[in-house]
């Protein structure tokens, strides 16, 4: 049974891409049968999503209509869409839901509007149901997004060069020598912005970076891929993957490649119907 879903995003330039990764938008049919389920992947990140039209949960919460804060994702979690759904949303860079909003969420958590609230999630929600399409409503989020985040200043240099490190296949025990911090600063600043210490962050971005290379070449030998990631063999990217990614590598691979088949058999099947039609008014 098909699904029908749209997804659409924009990825910011400038100083607006130090700060967001990007800016989404998407819908189910309202004739969609049943409810769509996706695995949303670990990236020690946070954002915030707009409910603007049916029900959506989170790793099984529902949530109805407003604002939704996102936590620093840890794990893969899963989001549900019912037919009709439509969502719109942000995704931050690590450590800038800290910088915007002052504290850090540990689940994800319905907005309650006040008056002095200086975001003013509820106006912005009121535009994004007015305008159509998933371009119109990118576009009403990024500019929201420019106007409060002019006056955000970005995470400390010295927690964004430990981040860069460690992405970089530093150890963490070695962060100190990168940056002008003691090694206890640098476990304060990541449990302060970010909820997490730097060892399980850098757990986080190996597999993170995994995942991205095997959507890329799924027939990767895995083995390879474990000692080029940074993992000490391929059991031990298994067990990061099954505790983090909630799934193991095998899995994703094949994930991967049934999912480019059904795209190019969808994709081939309306060339031939199209092909169909085209003879059939000839």
């Amino acid at each position: 049974m098909p699904e029908y879903l749209d997804f659409k995003l924009f990825q910011p330039k400038a100083r607006l891409a130090t700060m967001v990764q990007g800016v989404w938008s998407t819908s189910v049919a309202s004739h969609n049968q049943n409810n769509i389920k996706r695995w949303l992947h670990s990236d020690a990140c946070s954002g915030i999503m707009f409910n603007l039209g049916g029900t959506i949960q989170l790793n099984g919460t529902p949530f109805s209509m407003g604002a939704v804060f996102q936590p620093v994702s840890k794990k893969a979690q899963v989001i549900t869409l019912s037919p009709g759904a439509m969502v719109v949303g942000v995704r931050f860079h690590p450590a800038m839901s800290f910088a915007i909003l002052g504290a850090i969420y540990q689940q994800a958590t319905s907005i309650v509007q006040t008056q002095d609230n200086v975001l003013a999630f509820d106006h912005l929600a009121e535009q994004l149901k007015k305008v159509p399409g998933h371009y119109a409503r990118i576009v009403v989020l990024y500019r929201w997004l420019q106007k409060i985040l002019s006056s955000v200043d970005n995470i400390p240099a010295p927690l964004a060069s430990a981040l860069q490190a460690l992405e970089n296949k530093r150890s963490p025990g070695e962060l100190s020598a990168q940056v002008p911090l003691s090694q206890r600063q640098i476990e304060r600043q990541f449990q302060k912005w970010l909820d997490m210490t730097p060892k399980y962050y850098q757990r986080i971005s190996r597999v993170k970076a995994a995942l991205k290379l095997l959507k890329i070449n799924p027939t990767t030998e895995l083995a390879d891929l474990a000692l080029n990631i940074g993992f000490s063999d391929q059991a031990h990217m298994t067990r990061e993957f099954r505790f983090i990614a909630r799934i193991t590598p095998k899995q994703y691979s094949q994930k991967v490649t049934d999912d480019k088949a059904n795209i190019d058999s969808t994709t081939l099947t309306n060339v031939i119907s199209n092909k169909n039609d085209s003879d059939a008014n000839c």
